[in-house]
């Protein structure tokens, strides 16, 4: 059997990717969706996805494709890589696959898209220039990656003592590096539409994968301020470059099923 795992990382598609799971397990039997999202119902004790229960030999034989969706108010992959990696080997020798995959996006478009989510929300009331003089906005991608969400570092919601300085202390180049251990896929949301498609024919399922979700308007932009925003998203930068997708895409996607 195979389990699909996706680390959601805030506005890079993931609501795209979330609802095309709830399509499947609605239209393809023996299938199972663990939506771990909703961080304002968590406790300060329910901070850990519970694998043990998801991946244990009785849960596994009840499903052909189990899905698991990573988002808010978790611990992120500086916390689960070595149980991710021994999971991974040890349901691969009893036959079974456990793929780990994530989605990853341009620089400019995601602060664009972020800042206009936070103001949209009515989370942040700044301007571009505080924006642009507050680390706490920096690197925000490979941040989630590895620190998931706490609240703007450090946490409101009691998720352990993490703060902008252990965040920032953590993230860098080697580290990474490291994310090729841990995660099968990267995937720039410019190519979202390649995988829902292929990960539809997979399933043999008709899907309307050229809908997209959880958009919002833009009503301020970086373009006049992209130099400074990659000079202060270089590990993002970095991020990027380092997992870009190939002009094969469709290729690693195929893999990426078998």
């Amino acid at each position: 059997m195979k389990i699909f795992y996706y680390y959601h990382i805030s506005k890079t598609g993931g609501t795209s990717i979330v609802n095309f799971f709830k399509y499947i397990i609605e239209n393809v039997p023996n299938c199972i969706l663990y939506d771990y999202n909703d961080w304002n119902k968590l406790t300060p004790n329910q901070k850990d996805i519970n694998f043990d229960v998801i991946l244990n030999d009785d849960n596994i034989k009840k499903y052909d494709y189990i899905f698991i969706h990573h988002h808010h108010g978790y611990h992120g992959l500086m916390h689960y890589k070595n149980l991710l990696i021994k999971r991974k080997k040890e349901l691969k020798t009893n036959g079974h696959d456990l793929k780990i995959f994530t989605t990853i996006r341009d620089i400019v478009s995601f602060n664009n898209s972020r800042i206009n989510y936070l103001i949209n929300e009515g989370i942040w009331r700044g301007n571009i220039n505080n924006f642009l003089t507050d680390n706490i906005h920096y690197n925000i991608q490979t941040k989630y990656l590895f620190f998931c969400w706490h609240g703007e570092w450090p946490s409101s919601k009691g998720l352990g003592p993490i703060n902008i300085d252990i965040v920032n202390n953590e993230i860098s180049e080697k580290n990474i590096d490291t994310l090729s251990e841990t995660i099968d896929l990267f995937i720039e949301i410019s190519n979202l539409t390649t995988f829902l498609k292929t990960f539809s024919e997979h399933f043999n399922v008709t899907y309307n994968y050229n809908i997209k979700s959880n958009t919002s308007s833009h009503t301020i932009n970086f373009n006049s301020n992209i130099t400074q925003l990659l000079n202060n998203n270089k590990l993002d930068c970095y991020l990027l470059k380092k997992y870009s997708n190939n002009n094969n895409f469709d290729n690693e996607v195929y893999k990426f099923l078998q």
